[in-house]
């Protein structure tokens, strides 16, 4: 995440301040048209009243976008202002930021130290049947709790790189030997394989629910727009939106504390 993100999201953030002014305004004046509406019987204020609380809905569901946009990049951003105090943080920069769901995933692997080279390295090696990273070896601490682990969650860990599709490294990040790589675990810890692999899973996993509710908030609010429902097809969106925070939020809690047992409970790809 290099300077030119910090300054988008720092505009994003600008953005939002006035998202939340708008919002209220919208919100203010809808009250407004609607109370007259109910008392006068005037027939254009019911369509303002209609128009209006249509637009709060819609501008609720892009403050809640872009809210859920900055939270997902809360761990990115935050380490990376750490660098000033620990220059084995840098690998950050070179990390790029996508959708809510992957900046969060990411965000908990920049966590654990874990260089990624984007969503389409934590889509491949959440199918991985097999993985293998370079510079491990049996001998290496955490090699035993590590393979049994793996096994629980239908994984096996090989000691042959050429067996894994997915490109890891163990050691230190370095820009022009980690291009290669899909991962790099900076911390040369063999047991952030399981993080890595689990929270790659998590990313696949709410990635497909996302898209999921979003399908089917579509359809609803196409089928509310035929009966021409226009208000309840905006709160529909403004629904959608929100369950995205929550979602961010519910991976957060899943990644705050890792441990084998917590790994365990993820076995599907």
């Amino acid at each position: 995440m290099g300077g030119k993100s910090i300054v988008n999201l720092i505009n994003t953030r600008i953005n939002i301040y006035a998202l939340r002014v708008t919002v209220l305004a919208f919100f203010v004046l809808s009250v407004v048209v609607t109370v007259t509406s109910l008392l006068t019987r005037i027939h254009i204020l019911h369509n303002a009243h209609v128009i209006l609380t249509t637009l709060t809905f819609l501008l609720i569901a892009l403050y809640l976008i872009k809210s859920a946009e900055i939270a997902s990049l809360r761990i990115i951003r935050e380490t990376r202002f750490r660098m000033t105090v620990d220059a084995r943080l840098g690998f950050v920069e070179h990390i790029p930021v996508g959708s809510p769901v992957y900046n969060v995933c990411a965000g908990a692997l920049v966590k654990n130290g874990v260089w990624l080279r984007g969503a389409e390295a934590m889509s491949a090696i959440s199918r991985c049947e097999t993985v293998a990273a370079e510079g491990n070896a049996v001998s290496r601490e955490g090699y035993a709790i590590t393979k049994s682990t793996f096994e629980i969650i239908g994984v096996t860990l090989s000691d042959d790189v050429n067996d894994c599709s997915v490109r890891i490294l163990l050691g230190p990040f370095d820009l022009e030997t980690s291009q290669a790589a899909d991962f790099v675990l900076t911390r040369d810890k063999v047991t952030h394989m399981l993080t890595t692999v689990y929270i790659s899973r998590l990313y696949t996993k709410y990635t497909l629910l996302i898209r999921i509710l979003l399908a089917c908030a579509l359809a609803l609010a196409a089928a509310l727009l035929l009966g021409r429902q226009f208000t309840y097809a905006g709160a529909v969106t403004a629904f959608w939106a929100a369950g995205q925070i929550i979602i961010i939020r519910h991976i957060e809690r899943l990644t705050t504390r890792l441990s084998f047992e917590s790994i365990k409970t993820l076995k599907t790809r």
